[in-house]
C-alpha cells in the first residue's frame, strides 16, 4: 500500500517545491488538463464503458453522499452559530469532494489507469453537475455574489471535458482510426502526474493555522462521517468486492474539492477557510484514504 500511495505523495511534493523555488504554474497545468487530458480520458475510456446498472450505481451513491453531508455541515454550523457566509464555506468544502484531481490519483495508484473511468464517471455525471447547481446556489447564497458566480458556472457547464463526455456518449462503441486512438493515449498518459503536480501547487501552509475548528468539523463530515454513513449503503444495495464499487466508495471519502474552493472564493466566501480546507484536507488523505482502503479490501 505504501508503494502504491508514494507515487502520488512524490508528485504532490514536486508540485509545491517547484512553486517554492520557481513559482505557480497551476493554472497553466490545468488549463492544459481541461482541453488537453481529460476530454482525451473521456473520450477514450467512456466510448468504451458499458452503461450498467453498476455505472447507475456509481452516480446514485454520489448524490446521495453530496446530500448526506450536506446536511450534515449546515447541521454543524448552525450549532457553531456560523455567520453566513462562514456556513456557505464549510458546506461547500464538506459537500464537494476532489474525485478529480486527487481522486484520479489515487485510483491510478491504487488500481489502474483504466479504473479511472469509474471515477470520471463520479466526478462530471455527479459531483460536476451538483457543484454547477446546488454548490452555486448555496456560494450565491452565502457570498452575496450570484452574478459572478453564475458566469463562473456558465463557463464550467461548457467546459471541454463534459463536452468530451457528452460526445463520448454520442460515439460509444465507436472505433476511431488508430492515429486518433494513439492520440487520445498520449494526452491521457499525462493526466495523473499534472493533476498530481498540481494539488502540490495549490497547498499553501501558511493558511493552516486559521479556523482550525470549523476545518475540524468540516473534513470530520467530508472524510470520515459521511463515508462512514454510506458503508450502510454499500452493506446493502452495493458489492464493494468488486472494483467500481471500492472506488466509488474512496471518491465518497475524497478531501474538498479543488474547483469548490476557486468557486466559493470568487462568489466571496471565506477564503482562508476554503484553502485551509484544501490543504489541510489533501494532507489528511494520505492517512484517512489508505485506512479506507484497507477497510474496504
Amino acid at each position: 500500500m505504501v508503494e502504491q500511495i508514494t507515487p502520488v505523495f512524490l508528485f504532490v511534493f514536486l508540485g509545491y517545491a517547484f512553486k517554492r523555488i520557481k513559482h505557480d504554474i497551476s493554472e497553466a497545468l490545468t488549463e492544459f488538463v481541461i482541453y488537453f487530458s481529460l476530454p482525451a480520458l473521456a473520450l477514450s475510456k467512456i466510448r468504451k464503458l458499458e452503461f450498467n446498472d453498476e455505472i447507475f450505481n456509481v452516480i446514485l451513491i454520489a448524490y446521495i453522499a453530496m446530500g448526506i453531508a450536506s446536511v450534515l455541515a449546515y447541521g454543524a454550523g448552525r450549532v457553531m452559530k456560523l455567520n453566513k457566509r462562514d456556513l456557505a464555506t464549510v458546506m461547500i468544502v464538506s459537500i464537494f469532494g476532489n474525485t478529480a484531481f486527487v481522486g484520479f490519483s489515487y485510483v491510478e495508484s491504487l488500481y489502474s489507469l483504466d479504473h479511472v473511468v469509474y471515477a470520471l464517471v463520479y466526478d462530471q455525471m455527479a459531483s460536476f453537475i451538483a457543484l454547477l447547481t446546488f454548490g452555486v446556489v448555496i456560494i450565491a447564497w452565502g457570498g452575496g455574489q450570484e452574478r459572478g458566480v453564475k458566469e463562473v458556472a456558465k463557463q464550467m457547464f461548457f467546459s471541454p471535458p463534459l463536452l468530451a463526455i457528452v460526445a463520448a456518449i454520442y460515439f460509444q462503441g465507436t472505433v476511431f482510426p488508430s492515429f486518433i486512438e494513439t492520440m487520445l493515449d498520449k494526452f491521457q498518459a499525462t493526466l495523473i502526474p499534472l493533476v498530481t503536480t498540481i494539488v502540490g501547487m495549490k497547498l499553501d501552509f501558511r493558511a493552516m493555522p486559521l479556523y482550525f475548528k470549523e476545518n475540524l468539523v468540516a473534513l470530520s463530515i467530508k472524510m470520515l462521517i459521511t463515508p462512514l454513513l454510506m458503508l450502510f449503503y454499500f452493506v446493502y444495495f452495493a458489492d464493494l468486492k468488486t472494483d467500481a464499487m471500492q472506488i466509488t466508495f474512496l471518491e465518497v471519502a475524497m478531501p474538498p474539492m479543488t474547483m469548490a474552493v476557486v468557486l466559493a472564493i470568487r462568489g466571496g466566501l471565506n477564503k482562508d477557510l476554503a484553502i485551509n480546507a484544501l490543504a489541510l484536507g489533501i494532507l489528511f488523505s494520505f492517512l484517512s484514504i489508505t485506512l479506507w482502503h484497507k477497510l474496504i479490501l
